[in-house]
């Protein structure tokens, strides 16, 4: 552990800082070609399928198939998934090229992730002793790949999910004219919320091992845990949001409790045991 004066620290915060948005500056650059792809792949819930209505099709096909009497008796008769085509709309002059940057901010942060966890790691470590600085070995690349799995998640199970349902209030009097930036917004936002949810494990592991927080600890604040995780989904308006992000969340808190039960607290020291008293009639 090194002693820091307070300038020294923000001296020291000022130059990751400087790392990081470097990295964000050039992680953006890279990513800025790619941005147009990036948009089409988050349109696709507009045009393709859910992943639950592809089930949903597999399951009923599956139960035709295996038990066609009792699907003739209950009228079931599986048809595959139709989805409307629909196009994002726009209303301001330059908004798809604000919307194009914010496309590149966000992957550009994908990108450099890993140098912002190592510059984080830079920053902390001064605070942490010296067998306590090998977890960098695991928090960089875990962390990274635990982002990118959170992100993947979202992309491919979530997302689809909350567009289909918002979709299905179509009708006859009611069709959808959604915005081409609150589209993207949303998608942004719960795609970084989701990478970050995804960071929890690790982060619980770290400070397991660094003996600031106990299994038994995180069991007891199981109530907490909750509370803060609805809290966290409260500040999206709709139901299906507000689930799909509550319940990732505490499944993270209790994957935490499992996967440090498996790898194990940091062993503390035993106590001395204290000297037993001689008796002085003895010698």
């Amino acid at each position: 552990m090194t002693e820091m004066s307070f300038l020294e620290h923000l001296q020291e915060l000022r130059k990751r800082m400087i790392v990081c948005f470097i990295a964000l500056f050039i992680g953006m650059a890279v990513a800025w070609p790619l941005t147009h792809a990036v948009e089409r792949f988050i349109q696709r819930p507009l045009r393709e399928p859910s992943f639950t209505q592809k089930v949903n099709y597999q399951i009923s096909s599956w139960v035709a198939r295996t038990f066609p009497t009792i699907s003739e008796q209950l009228g079931l008769k599986p048809e595959p998934p139709k989805v409307t085509p629909h196009k994002l709309n726009y209303m301001a002059p330059l908004e798809p090229f604000f919307v194009q940057m914010k496309i590149s901010l966000i992957t550009g942060l994908a990108l450099a992730f890993p140098v912002i966890l190592y510059q984080l790691w830079l920053f902390l470590a001064p605070a942490l002793y010296e067998h306590e600085r090998k977890y960098v070995y695991f928090f960089v690349p875990f962390g990274t790949v635990a982002f990118v799995l959170g992100d993947l998640f979202f992309l491919y199970m979530v997302w689809p999910l909350i567009i289909s349902f918002s979709l299905a209030y179509e009708s006859e009097i009611l069709y959808s004219m959604l915005n081409l930036s609150q589209y993207v917004n949303f998608c942004l936002r719960l795609l970084l919320l989701f990478g970050l949810i995804f960071e929890l494990p690790l982060i619980f592991l770290i400070l397991s091992r660094t003996g600031l927080v106990t299994v038994d600890l995180l069991k007891s604040q199981r109530r907490l845990a909750l509370l803060l995780s609805a809290v966290v989904a409260a500040f999206h308006a709709d139901l299906v949001t507000m689930t799909v992000v509550a319940v990732p969340m505490y499944l993270m808190y209790e994957l935490s409790i499992l996967l440090i039960r498996l790898v194990g607290d940091r062993q503390r020291p035993a106590p001395a045991a204290a000297p037993v008293p001689t008796n002085p009639h003895d010698h």
